[in-house]
């Protein structure tokens, strides 16, 4: 289980953001699985990490780099397992390229020790479009030692592992046939670039909502406002948040709290224009960033959106409602105090009763 003092100062989409900036700079797959391994173990705080690839000749998974129970130095593997596809829970998740949780090995039948049993042990199959590249997979010696949220960070993993391996692959294959096929290698540089802006698209989404995460919107907010001012057009800010969210999570668990702020993203984003830009604020809070919009607009909006989220059903059956500040740019003011004003807004909302729109008292 991720430990708490990792998760202290930097949520789960930090840390992945992060995990995904690092991983830019790796060139070749070897390197890649030491990397891997050491960030899961060093950075994120995991007892065992161990990276299979697959090896498609002999339909078999190889293991290319370890740390902790199996392999407590940082060099080089000790005693590589090779072990079949569908045998035991790595090779069962290879066959069939979905992840498995096992909370207690003991009851597990096709459990294969290495240098030391473990007592429960997480595997995500390393995806890339259909495309199996290998497995990723972590023991515990503690009974439980993984749940669903330990679980989503590995999977999220996995599709960068999987999304640069497919970029060292198309490398390496440019390198090689760049004299004698000029034309392919334009096709596998264009395949690299779309491949690129994949891996740095993750780095600026926020794997919880899909949407943008708070580094990508506070961009976008900084080249609206510098247009806003150069060009003096309208530009408006929707800053809101769930009503009552710690009790969702208190009463419901935290897998339902997640849910709900999904679902609430989704109905953001659908209802969103393609002009505007929504993203995740932080925790439960949302920013929705819309530029040409006068500020009886943007409370026109916020207020639509405020119903649609109101009238919908959630994971378990879970209602919420959600609060709303809107504040629109001034000549002359910088984006802190507009962003100030709409959260002063926001919690006059909270303060009269919730679930409703508020916005600058000199725009009522």
């Amino acid at each position: 289980m991720l430990s708490d003092f990792k998760t202290k100062d930097l949520s789960r989409s930090d840390l992945i953001n992060e995990f995904a900036i690092k991983m830019v700079s790796v060139i070749n797959a070897e390197d890649l699985a030491w990397f891997v391994v050491r960030e899961i173990v060093g950075s994120l705080g995991y007892e065992d990490c161990v990276i299979y690839f697959l090896d498609e000749r002999s339909e078999s998974l190889k293991q290319v780099a370890a740390i902790g129970v199996k392999n407590p130095e940082e060099e080089t593997i000790l005693n590589p397992l090779t072990i079949k596809v569908g045998v035991g829970i790595t090779g069962q998740v290879a066959l069939t390229k979905h992840s498995i949780l096992i909370s207690d090995l003991s009851n597990f039948e096709d459990y294969v020790p290495d240098v030391e049993p473990g007592l429960s042990e997480l595997c995500v199959p390393i995806m890339f479009g259909d495309r199996l590249f290998g497995v990723l997979d972590s023991e515990s010696k503690f009974i439980a030692g993984y749940n669903n949220e330990d679980r989503k960070i590995f999977e999220t993993i996995s599709k960068l592992i999987a999304a640069k391996l497919a970029l060292i692959e198309q490398t390496e294959l440019i390198k090689k046939y760049t004299v004698e096929l000029e034309q392919r290698v334009e096709e596998r540089t264009l395949e690299l670039k779309i491949a690129n802006e994949k891996l740095e698209s993750l780095a600026s989404i926020d794997p919880l909502t899909e949407i943008a995460n708070r580094r990508r919107i506070d961009e976008v907010l900084e080249n609206e406002f510098q247009r806003a001012i150069r060009y003096g057009g309208e530009l408006s800010l929707i800053l809101f948040d769930i009503d009552h969210f710690k009790a969702v999570n208190d009463t419901r668990g935290h897998q339902v709290g997640d849910e709900v702020i999904a679902g609430v993203a989704k109905i953001a984003k659908v209802l969103t224009r393609r002009s505007d830009s929504l993203g995740r604020w932080g925790g439960e809070e949302f920013l929705i960033i819309a530029p040409q919009t006068s500020n009886t607009g943007a409370v026109i909006f916020a207020e639509k959106l405020r119903l649609a989220i109101e009238n919908a059903t959630f994971s378990e059956d879970v209602s919420v409602s959600a609060s709303f500040g809107v504040a629109s740019f001034r000549a002359r003011e910088s984006i802190q105090r507009v962003l100030g004003r709409s959260d002063e807004a926001l919690y006059r909302a909270k303060r009269s009763g919730r679930n409703r729109v508020e916005t600058d008292t000199d725009y009522s």
